[in-house]
């Protein structure tokens, strides 16, 4: 069975949707310096207020953006005054960003995986008078199937104007690219139909995250007039604010199962709530108005245990709404192959009580969507595993520094959490806290 993209000859695939990521990179943007993070099921960034951890969310959700942006739209992305880095010691960096991930190809009737870094650098636009910023510098791709030793390099970019590929399976990295300060050597290769990894090009310009800002008030994400032609139609794909009712009533009509399943997820992690119904509201009859009306209101009525009726979403707590708003997003992320879904703080309004649940069914849910998320908080440590736990540690220059814990030492922290009788997350916090005035500490526990 042939399972090498360099077999000898020219083999063009088919791609499937899955494309899962396992680690994002990225650098020389507002106070990061470099910060690499391999992505599990779940993996949280835990810091004091104030570090840097929603900057990193920020920073990837950018990276991506600017991969599948136009030439014209990156050209602007280059100048984002709230992204360029002013910190003193990063003076000049570049802005650098690298995925890795595997790709699942198909030829013919078999399944090939493809695992793949790709990555680019730009400069930031400046005020210098030779004016040499606002240009892609440097780009790269290299690929592997499972079988082989070593990756094998696929594009190879060291100035703003040329680039070079690799044109056959047996030939070398040399044919040449015409690029400019603007465009990506990918967006030129994605139009080559007959390139023989054409298809992993694709998949990397299909690359989807998303980011939720938990934070926000939930109290508008739920329902608002849905300006459509004709009530009735319907739509999966990523809800945006005010969407998410919306979404659910299209969740009930065009996939029935993963409706049903958010329901029974749902009322299982609260019990307070007996029953929930999405509704559609016309309001197109109206015909005594001097303005055009949208067509529908999309709401989502509850039944609480103690109550005698049903009232809309928007009376119930924050918590609960935000609970259905994080579940109905995983759902949706899966649903839209997202690759990468990114929460601010999910446990923020969150009863200690229903985090570890949450955190397990959010995973569930997204299927093979990796999930990340932001705390400042112990509780949500104690419920993940060490090595899916990247803790801010202090820097004297304000550069946000994240390490996790070194394998080796994760049974020392948990027995030294033990004697002090305190939980891990708390000890964790401690220690992070602590790595200032002991810097012997960061070489001994953190990698």
């Amino acid at each position: 069975m042939k399972s090498c993209i360099f077999a000898g000859e020219t083999q063009i695939f088919d791609t499937d949707m899955s494309n899962v990521i396992r680690r994002i990179k990225v650098g020389g943007v507002t106070n990061i310096g470099e910060v690499s993070i391999p992505l599990s099921e779940l993996t949280a960034l835990v810091a004091p207020n104030n570090y840097g951890k929603s900057n990193v969310l920020v920073a990837m959700e950018f990276g991506v953006r600017f991969l599948t942006a136009t030439p014209s739209q990156r050209h602007e992305m280059m100048s984002q005054r709230g992204l360029i880095p002013i910190n003193t010691s990063m003076a000049g960096r570049t802005f650098e960003f690298e995925v890795t991930g595997t790709s699942e190809l198909i030829d013919k009737s078999e399944k090939i995986k493809i695992d793949y870094e790709y990555g680019y650098r730009f400069e930031w636009a400046t005020t210098k008078s030779d004016l040499t910023g606002q240009r892609i510098t440097a780009e790269w791709l290299r690929a592997k199937s499972n079988d082989e030793p070593k990756f094998r390099q696929l594009l190879k970019r060291d100035s703003a104007t040329e680039a070079l590929m690799l044109p056959t399976t047996t030939g070398r990295c040399n044919k040449l690219v015409a690029v400019d300060a603007d465009v990506l050597a990918i967006d030129r290769l994605v139009a080559m139909e007959k390139l023989f990894f054409v298809s992993l090009v694709q998949a990397l310009t299909s690359i989807s995250v998303c980011r939720v800002n938990t934070l926000d008030n939930p109290d508008g994400i739920f329902s608002r007039p849905y300006p459509q032609n004709g009530v009735g139609g319907y739509s999966i794909a990523m809800p945006g604010d005010g969407e998410i009712g919306y979404f659910i009533n299209s969740l009930r009509h065009e996939a029935p199962e993963q409706y049903s399943l958010l329901r029974s997820t749902l009322l299982q992690l609260l019990p307070g709530i007996e029953d929930f119904e999405p509704v559609q509201v016309d309001l197109s009859q109206r015909s005594d108005v001097p303005f055009q009306m949208p067509n529908s209101w999309f709401d989502i009525r509850v039944k609480e245990r103690h109550n005698n009726q049903y009232t809309s979403i928007n009376s119930v707590s924050t918590g609960c709404k935000k609970i259905l708003y994080v579940l109905s997003m995983a759902v949706a992320a899966s649903l839209n192959g997202v690759q990468l879904l990114m929460f601010e703080e999910l446990e923020n309004s969150v009863h200690p009580r229903l985090l570890q649940s949450l955190l397990q069914v959010v995973t569930t849910l997204a299927g093979d969507t990796r999930v990340m998320t932001t705390s400042h908080s112990p509780f949500l440590v104690k419920y993940l595993r060490p090595e899916r736990i990247w803790l801010g540690l202090p820097s004297c220059e304000g550069v946000a520094d994240f390490r996790t814990i070194k394998p080796g030492k994760v049974k020392r922290v948990l027995q030294l959490a033990s004697g002090e009788d305190t939980s891990v997350g708390e000890y964790l916090f401690e220690m992070m806290l602590d790595a200032e005035a002991e810097p012997e500490m960061l070489e001994e526990f953190f990698v």
